[in-house]
């Protein structure tokens, strides 16, 4: 589970609404808990939100992955 904090940062970081980055932040925190790596995860999101989507950025997915105790894989 992803505290609120992480939600509004999140929400901070990209410009997005909090109800915007929710889904895309719990996706991210799923899939790296699943096994999945930074690079197929932000292959994932840009496939479903754009490549120019800043919730599908590697940066942003990076910082979710470090913000939520994920090591990198």
């Amino acid at each position: 589970m992803v505290s609120q904090t992480i939600y509004h940062q999140a929400a901070q970081r990209t410009g997005y609404r909090y109800e915007l980055v929710a889904a895309p932040v719990e996706i991210i925190a799923r899939r790296h808990r699943e096994g999945q790596s930074l690079a197929q995860i932000t292959r994932y999101l840009q496939s479903q939100l754009g490549p120019d989507h800043r919730a599908a950025s590697r940066s942003f997915v990076q910082w979710v992955i470090t913000a939520t105790g994920g090591g990198s894989r």
